[in-house]
């Protein structure tokens, strides 16, 4: 196949591409949870990050309870905002957003619907009561047939403070030890010099390198799970699943300016 022809193989392609985002390829698309740090630190999550894909450019504004959580500028491509969630692992509950965005004369207003499901599995301590034994057991086992096995249980008050002898030089490097004068003995400098050189390159940084873009964890239900007290003031373990859906609104005049 010769040059003109991929030319004008080239030509087309853009030109549909032209055609259909004129022909109304959604502005935003692909809303979805967005999976981080946040939900492995054994503690309610304080924040819900959100991802879209924007078709192009588009002021944008997020508002929940008929407040302004969020506004600004999406870029083209994919984006993700982070969405306050103090309150919302308290209960099962479900929370709705709504979503505004304008580009040139593209306009869309969606409701983002954040439902939380929450679950006890298992009592942690009660509310009042002493810090729990643990107990380790160690089993030794050939096939199915229990070799053997040993309980451990962990120390209570364990303490690591050292107590160490006055010494009575301890002030003084050069001071007397059992009624002696301590010997001097040194290094040369050009040791500590060495020293102090590959002590500081292996702290140092390693060359930066072109690190790969970190892909975004894209879900429509995460689960995790965290320590929180119940309304007893029990300290329970928690299972929580958090789903995510979208539902076009009529259209409107949208708020944004």
């Amino acid at each position: 196949m010769n040059r003109g022809v991929w030319t004008l193989v080239i030509v087309i392609l853009c030109a549909g591409v032209c055609v259909a985002d004129e022909q109304g390829f959604p502005l935003v698309s692909g809303i979805c949870l967005v999976e981080n740090e946040a939900y492995q630190k054994g503690l309610p999550p304080g924040k819900i990050t959100i991802g879209l894909q924007v078709r192009s450019d588009a002021f944008f504004k997020i508002s929940f309870k008929d407040q302004v959580l969020r506004a600004g500028l999406f870029l083209k491509g994919f984006n993700t905002i982070a969405l306050p969630s103090p309150d919302f692992f308290r209960k099962t509950d479900t929370h709705r957003f709504i979503l505004e965005c304008k580009s040139d004369e593209s306009v869309v207003s969606k409701e983002i619907v954040i439902d939380i499901r929450i679950a006890p599995i298992y009592l942690v301590q009660k509310k009042g009561e002493e810090r729990k034994q643990h107990v380790y057991t160690l089993s030794f086992l050939i096939g199915d047939r229990l070799v053997y096995s040993k309980r451990k249980f962990s120390s209570r008050g364990i303490s690591f403070k050292l107590e160490l002898p006055p010494w009575e030089g301890r002030y003084n490097p050069f001071g007397l030890i059992d009624g002696t004068q301590k010997p001097v003995t040194g290094i040369s400098i050009l040791s500590v010099a060495a020293g102090l050189y590959h002590l500081a390159k292996s702290l140092s940084p390693a060359e930066e390198t072109k690190g790969e873009d970190v892909v975004p964890q894209k879900k429509q239900q995460i689960e995790t799970t965290f320590l929180k007290t119940n309304v007893s003031g029990d300290l329970w373990h928690w299972r929580a699943l958090i789903s995510i859906k979208t539902m076009e609104l009529e259209k409107s005049p949208i708020s944004i300016p």
